[in-house]
């Protein structure tokens, strides 16, 4: 019994001093309710977005590939702009999304893409999903919209 006593006590007291050691930030606690906090500028959001769309197109010679599964073609996309005004948050998840206008080389095809992301560990935002949301105009899928919250500029 003292035995089980001693180890349940190092493993309370190990978990104690690895939160206070290994904090990102000392003298700051982790939220107790992680999805409850603020939600993130749109300026944020789409900075991170541009950020990534200009690592991607400087890789592939100013084109941004995706690869259209509804059609079963991979596309090389020149960007047109990021929907500003519609910067979004997806509040259960704790997820950030943006639509993002692509046009086909010859400027034929216009192409919605939404991109999604979450902060990573350290709070950086990274792009974890693309999509092909609208071709000409025609949504492929629609979002809930009690699920959805415009980001605060």
């Amino acid at each position: 019994m003292k035995r089980l006593i001693s180890i349940l006590l190092a493993v309370v007291m190990g978990m104690y001093f690895a939160d206070i050691l290994f904090a990102q930030h000392p003298g700051q606690s982790i939220p107790e309710h992680p999805g409850k906090e603020a939600m993130l500028s749109a300026d944020k959001v789409i900075k991170g977005i541009k950020d990534h769309i200009d690592k991607v197109t400087k890789a592939n010679a100013g084109y941004f590939p995706i690869t259209d599964s509804e059609e079963g073609k991979d596309l090389r996309l020149k960007f047109i702009k990021i929907h500003e005004d519609k910067v979004s948050c997806i509040k259960k998840e704790d997820t950030y999304f943006a639509c993002v206008d692509f046009k086909t080389d010859d400027g034929k095809t216009t192409y919605d893409i939404d991109f999604w992301m979450k902060k990573g560990i350290f709070g950086k935002l990274n792009v974890f999903q693309t999509k092909i949301h609208k071709k000409d105009g025609k949504p492929r899928f629609t979002y809930q919209d009690d699920e959805i919250a415009v980001c605060p500029k």
